[in-house]
């Protein structure tokens, strides 16, 4: 079984026969696999078109593509400059976090979700006096799941006259009544100014991403952003299979709906079995704790065993003496199948001889000490 997966959907959307047969007939059509320059000069209509559907699934105005989300969240390089503010979450993706080191922005770091803090760090950067200040921030925590206030973040962002950035891609297509991401799971509509998503997680599983906003954000953007005219366009496979699997997320909703199903019977059998996991009951990211790199080591090779594929997340991806097993619940699996791995995950804990607490000494340690210490003890581990 695996559990291996990044995105959520890998039957019902990415193997739908609507998508793949719109894969090759684009290809037949076209008589060609790549677009052959960059979407600055070369756009085809089929990618128009995608983005077209996209900006309707989101009822935004305009939608702008990208290679990869790694390069669409560089886009604080083009809209920031030395006269501006940047307010980071402490827990975002790093391609925010690169995004805008890179930029000539001023920068803060807030503590995750803190938006007292958030609130502090506004302050403290109006001695800058920015022309505009942007808050960034992941709409689902990827390590986690948590989700961020976005209600009380716009509270804020008017406040303090702030643009909200939010990389949403792993709420897209997982929470919401119909999928939308962190804005309807709160029930509100557009209290996010700049959306981004990774095509390749929550929603299609097809490598790519891409970006919402104004009609003139993106005509800004598509004139400026390097990442975007500096790259070769989406191949014409992706583009059929990205744009049909966009109008399959919004013609079948049953798709969402099992998803959604099986995240929370999953969660609710794992805290059932006395699992600690984190985030909020309905996002896709699962991380069940286990707290020391080791014990989470063997958990991994235990589970492999079992024939379940499920991934430790340790030091340096996460704090020292924070190891976990995160995955995410996809629409591939029965609850039979939920049922199993839980089962495993108990039968696995009750042979390692349960679960330590979760070091909280290892933060007094320095990450160099804590990197020499993990590796000497998986080497050992591995004589």
């Amino acid at each position: 079984m695996n559990l291996l997966r990044e995105n959520l959907k890998p039957i019902e959307i990415l193997a739908n026969p609507r998508v793949v047969n719109a894969a090759k007939s684009a290809l037949d059509e076209y008589k060609c696999v790549g677009s052959s320059g960059s979407g600055k000069l070369l756009g085809l209509d089929i990618h128009r078109d995608t983005e077209e559907v996209i900006a309707k699934f989101h009822d935004a105005e305009e939608c702008m593509l990208y290679n990869s989300l790694f390069l669409g969240n560089g886009l604080l390089i083009t809209v920031a400059t030395e006269n501006d503010l940047i307010i980071s979450d402490s827990e975002n993706h790093t391609s925010l976090i690169y995004g805008a080191r890179l930029s000539r922005a001023k920068r803060k770091i807030y503590m995750t979700r803190d938006m007292e803090d958030l609130e502090k760090k506004l302050k403290e950067g109006q001695q800058y006096n920015p022309e505009h200040t942007f808050i960034v921030t992941d709409g689902i925590f990827s390590m986690d799941g948590d989700v961020v206030d976005i209600i009380r973040l716009r509270e804020l962002a008017n406040k303090y006259n702030a643009i909200i950035i939010n990389d949403d891609c792993h709420a897209i297509g997982v929470i919401g009544k119909t999928g939308r991401g962190t804005d309807e799971h709160f029930g509100v509509k557009n209290y996010s100014d700049i959306v981004t998503n990774s095509i390749g997680k929550a929603a299609t599983g097809v490598n790519g991403g891409y970006i919402f906003g104004s009609s003139d954000f993106i005509t800004y953007m598509r004139h400026f952003n390097r990442q975007y005219f500096m790259s070769t366009y989406k191949s014409i496979g992706d583009c059929a299979s990205i744009r049909e699997a966009f109008k399959v997320m919004m013609e079948e909703p049953e798709h969402l709906q099992k998803l959604q199903e099986n995240i929370r019977y999953c969660k609710d059998s794992l805290l059932a079995a006395g699992f600690d996991i984190t985030g909020i009951r309905e996002a896709g990211v699962t991380s069940v704790m286990i707290g020391s790199e080791i014990t989470a080591y063997k958990f991994e090779k235990e589970l492999i065993k079992r024939g379940i594929a499920c991934v430790a997340s340790r030091f340096p991806a996460v704090r020292p003496g924070h190891a976990r097993l995160r995955f995410n619940i996809n629409t591939g699996v029965s609850k039979q199948d939920i049922d199993q791995f839980v089962s495993a995950f108990c039968d696995v804990r009750k042979q390692l001889g349960g679960l330590p607490e979760i070091r909280g000494n290892a933060l007094l340690m320095t990450y160099g000490d804590a990197s020499k210490k993990i590796i000497s003890e998986v080497l050992t581990l591995n004589k």
